[in-house]
């Protein structure tokens, strides 16, 4: 099953011209900055932009075609979507905007009961909608949502008024939602971390147009630094957990298809089963590059690999990729230090960061 798009819509100052399919098979991102059509491109699969010219396509079903003069109303779509203020209606408590959602589905095959505890809002139910905090809100809205039982589930920005914390517990839900119900979802953000953490493939929009698309850690490792609002360039990677070692308060990490061992890795303690799977990141600013293998040296993690592409960045800096364990890292230094080493292309070195360095939000 896939979304497959042919549409052109016109604003004063703006145009959204879209023809993509989108696969309905895990979490889809869309990522890009604030204006370049991320919230439109939402609008119109949810059926909230009836203006839009051409055609979108649900697997076989036909939601609007302007040849033919046909368009599904949004809420004949079976599509949720979760907007970024919630919009819980405030004059009901918890329980009363989950009922509103429950009366609107014909067939319901989950409870009130399983969500609220799929979504951890058990304590809440009670609670008028004005006691609540912005994560709780999102928390009561994505519950609203799910029991609409729709069979795809837009989310636009819904994380953007949390704070890291609350962020990340949210990521960790979502993800729980997905595999639990196996509830494809399209996910709208500008930041590069929660589609890093949450997807699986990734569009990246710009001025109304995708400029790119790809599986997450691909997509992301190729990011260019306008599109990720000038934050630092990283290395998206997925890790399988080895072993933790609290008494340093370290988790062990391996590359997924490597020999346990052969590309072993450390990292600050993660609360994460043995053998399960961490996304993670790497800031370009954070590793660095030596000629000879490090020894005695307090820098934990350090690889071998070799130079495939020297990117000048600006007058001052450079970027260098480097392929270790059939990964490959991105480096960020200084012209200096680049001329310093006398790097080039093809040529074996070693790449060290920290323990901290290996962050997954």
């Amino acid at each position: 099953m896939s979304i497959a798009l042919n549409i052109h819509l016109e604003y004063d100052n703006f145009s959204l011209i879209s023809e993509e399919e989108i696969p309905l098979k895990g979490i889809t991102g869309i990522l890009g900055h604030s204006g370049s059509g991320k919230t439109s491109l939402l609008r119109v699969i949810a059926g909230l932009n009836s203006n839009a010219i051409g055609t979108v396509e649900y697997g076989d079903i036909i939601l609007q075609n302007t040849d033919r003069n046909t368009f599904i109303k949004s809420e004949l779509r079976n599509i949720g979507f979760v907007f970024q203020d919630a919009r819980l209606f405030p004059h009901l408590d918890v329980l009363g905007n989950l009922d509103f959602a429950v009366k609107r589905c014909q067939s319901s095959s989950m409870t009130i009961d399983e969500v609220i505890c799929l979504t951890q809002i058990e304590h809440l139910k009670k609670r008028h909608v004005g006691q609540l905090s912005a994560g709780e809100k999102q928390r009561v809205a994505l519950a609203r949502a799910i029991l609409a039982e729709p069979k795809l589930l837009l989310l636009d920005e819904p994380l953007s008024a949390l704070d890291n914390k609350a962020r990340g517990e949210m990521v960790e839900l979502l993800r729980n939602i997905h595999q639990r119900l196996d509830l494809p979802m399209i996910y709208v953000s500008h930041s590069v971390i929660e589609i890093q953490q949450l997807a699986d493939n990734v569009l990246v929009m710009e001025n109304g147009k995708v400029i790119q698309r790809g599986h997450v850690h691909q997509v992301i490792n190729q990011l260019h630094e306008s599109v990720t609002h000038g934050q630092t360039i990283q290395t998206s990677l997925s890790l399988k957990i080895q072993q933790h070692l609290p008494n340093f308060g370290l988790t062990q990490l391996d590359f997924i298809d490597a020999q346990p061992g052969n590309s072993r890795l450390y990292t600050n303690v993660v609360d994460k089963k043995i053998n399960s799977h961490l996304r993670c990141y790497i800031l370009a600013t954070d590793i660095s590059i030596t000629l000879q293998q490090p020894q005695d040296t307090s820098v934990i993690n350090n690889l071998q690999g070799v130079i495939n592409n020297i990117q000048r960045l600006s007058r001052n800096s450079a970027q260098i990729t480097v392929n270790a364990c059939a990964q490959d890292f991105l480096v960020k230094l200084t012209r200096y230090s680049v001329e310093k080493l006398k790097l080039e292309i093809g040529q074996t070195v070693y790449i060290q960061f920290k323990a901290n360095a290996i962050r997954s939000y």
